[in-house]
């Protein structure tokens, strides 16, 4: 349940559906009789974003969408509830109590949160990769899906490439109650909330999905708090860039949003800071088993990529010794960032949201320490690089910056996908990551095609980009 949806006591959800089976029926506050004199009105002016949510007030439901004026509220303390439904598997929802004044006009301008849960809809299938979102940021990811495929290429009959994606950050908070502290978002952390409906248009061979979602800091203490993040996924069906997938991230710092600290009221007057901040897209990328992958860079091309380690996997159907390897590529750099680090990491070294945030940021930073259960790599743009098949996670960094409230920074990659090179590998036989500086290694020729891919990705989105 959201923090937003704690307010008044039980769930919004079921106290709206119950509101629903008894609309026109008036609530205990319009027959308040505590009052020795005639009961005094005020009026009530209700913004939201999203606007065209429905009103209920003490759990009666006015028949009024946002933006509106409630005239006629009985003054004093009164439950507020907003609810937008924009479609079936989507739900905004906000609740608070709020203060109607007498003979007067007020206002309460309120941000929604919600989206979809489990099972979203959202599937971007313009090319030939197949990646299945929701509206909190959760990009090509199965573990939200019930088991559903959530990154399938070369189309629906193809094999299954990837168990989760997500906007990656490590920084250190300044200001509040929580200065001095370190927070690092993961692939599964539940850090986000939705804040808008899915947006897909499609023109011609090009398909955009856009969304838009808040760090949810569902925490009080060590949490991400403070950010807002529009996310643009871009898919084309067209030659020579059908196996690739753009997203691109707005991430703006709203901690002195005072419709977000209503929400997050540990949130200090006038938000956060954030210094030594490090933002990617770090990707779980199951190549068919997920136990028996590896990974490695191409730091000239600015490439950080997984594949299977025997480049053999029965899970893969027809590419059961062709499987397909999976490319980050590096498309526009935030502004103002002067490092950039490629790392992986095991899944048995994910850090919890309340836990090990220090080594989290160590490992988007890429400064890993004597004591981490993974070794930081010689090479100064290398965080670490696996050398023995497991379940990895990948990504590409960009810092350290510094993001105070009101500022923007953006970043963009690309998701890449392609067949390893006939005649350079053997199916079943390891195929090893040799050391990432190094240009004369055998997994960079099996890498052939995607390294070609990857050398065309910056024309390709300054060509189709919205």
């Amino acid at each position: 349940m959201l923090v937003a949806l704690r307010a008044g006591g039980g769930s919004p959800v079921r106290r709206w559906v119950a509101a629903l089976a008894f609309l026109g029926v008036a609530s205990a506050g319009c027959n308040d009789r505590s009052r020795p004199t005639v009961p005094v009105f005020g009026n009530l002016t209700v913004l939201s974003d999203p606007s065209g949510a429905e009103i209920a007030v003490d759990g009666e439901i006015l028949g009024q969408t946002t933006p509106a004026t409630l005239e006629g509220i009985p003054a004093g303390t009164r439950l507020l509830e907003l609810a937008y439904v924009p479609g079936p598997a989507e739900i905004f929802l906000w609740a608070d109590n709020v203060t109607v004044p007498e003979e007067s006009v007020d206002t309460v301008d309120a941000a929604l949160e919600g989206g979809c849960g489990q099972n979203c809809p959202f599937l971007m299938d313009q090319g030939r990769i197949r990646c299945r979102s929701t509206g909190r940021g959760d990009t090509c990811a199965t573990v939200f899906y019930d088991g559903v495929p959530a990154l399938q290429w070369p189309d629906a009959s193809g094999g299954e490439y990837g168990a989760g994606g997500r906007l990656l950050l490590a920084g250190m908070i300044e200001g509040g109650a929580q200065d001095g502290d370190t927070i690092a978002v993961q692939v599964y952390d539940l850090a986000w909330v939705g804040r808008s409906p899915m947006r897909q248009v499609s023109t011609g061979r090009r398909k955009v999905m856009e969304l838009e979602y808040w760090g949810s800091g569902r925490y009080s203490g060590e949490s991400l708090v403070g950010l807002e993040v529009k996310q643009t996924i871009l898919a084309v069906d067209s030659a020579g860039i059908e196996d690739v997938l753009f997203i691109h991230y707005e991430v703006k710092n709203v901690s002195d949003d005072e419709r977000y600290r209503r929400l997050y009221s540990w949130v200090p007057e006038g938000g956060y800071s954030y210094r030594s901040l490090y933002i990617g897209f770090g990707l779980d990328a199951d190549i068919g088993s997920s136990e028996d992958d590896l990974g490695t860079y191409d730091l000239d091309l600015d490439l950080a990529f997984m594949y299977d380690a025997h480049f053999q996997d029965p899970e893969l159907g027809e590419f059961a010794e062709r499987p397909a390897l999976v490319g980050l590529v590096n498309v526009e750099a935030p502004a103002g960032a002067t490092e950039r680090r490629y790392t992986m990491w095991r899944r048995r070294d994910d850090w919890d949201d309340d836990d090990r945030h220090d080594f989290g940021w160590r490992i988007l930073a890429g400064r890993l320490s004597a004591g981490d259960p993974i070794e930081d790599h010689p090479a100064e743009e290398v965080g670490h690089q696996g050398t023995q098949a497991d379940d990895y996670r990948i990504t590409r960094t960009y810092g350290p910056l510094r993001l105070t409230p009101g500022e923007t920074i953006s970043l963009t990659v690309a998701l890449i996908l392609a067949e390893p090179v006939a005649g350079t590998y053997t199916p079943g036989t390891l195929v090893p990551p040799g050391d990432p500086t190094s240009s004369s290694r055998q997994i960079l020729d099996v890498a052939g095609d995607l390294r070609a891919l990857a050398a065309l990705v910056p024309e390709l989105w300054d060509r189709y980009r919205p």
